[in-house]
């Protein structure tokens, strides 16, 4: 077995199973796809059915016009990395709670911190925000910036010298 054949395989199936997936082997034991957003829910299924069966983390992004986030998944050996992205004027991706439960901490921090919906995501608390942050503050998109959110939170009100 070359040192990436089960990594190319990973890549193959992604690709076959999941047409217009986009996939490719950077480094041993990864594999990066990225797939039509409204698929997340499905290939996320599919993977853990591999044996994919632990949501390692989700990492969001600003992609400038696009937001996203990657799903990353393991079976302990290998690590599959999946990106979805969405419009920033209309940011919405599936959420995957059906298939991993431990999701929600990572996709309610996508809504905190870039604003991005993600539909199926139950109601309840914000995270990791405080409830009394604007609700139209994101602190992970590359447009925003402290000093204006200091500027109109009265609690930072600089002291007079």
């Amino acid at each position: 077995m070359s040192e990436f054949e089960k990594e190319e395989q990973m890549k193959a199936a992604l690709e076959k199973e999941f047409k217009g997936a986009s996939a490719e082997v950077r480094r041993k034991n990864r594999v990066w796809a990225e797939i039509e957003t409204a698929r997340l829910p499905e290939v996320m299924a599919w993977l853990k059915r591999q044996g994919f069966d632990h949501l390692a983390t989700v990492t969001g992004f600003d992609e400038g016009e696009n937001l996203g986030a990657y799903y990353h998944v393991t079976d302990t050996k290998m690590l599959v990395n999946i990106k979805v992205k969405t419009p920033r004027t209309a940011p919405v991706i599936p959420s995957v709670l059906k298939t991993f439960p431990g999701a929600l901490s990572y996709e309610r921090e996508l809504e905190d911190m870039l604003g991005i919906k993600v539909e199926g995501l139950p109601p309840g608390r914000r995270y990791p925000l405080d409830e009394d942050f604007p609700k139209d503050e994101y602190p992970l998109r590359k447009d925003w910036k402290v000093e204006d959110y200091l500027a109109k939170n009265p609690l930072f009100k600089p002291e007079a010298k």
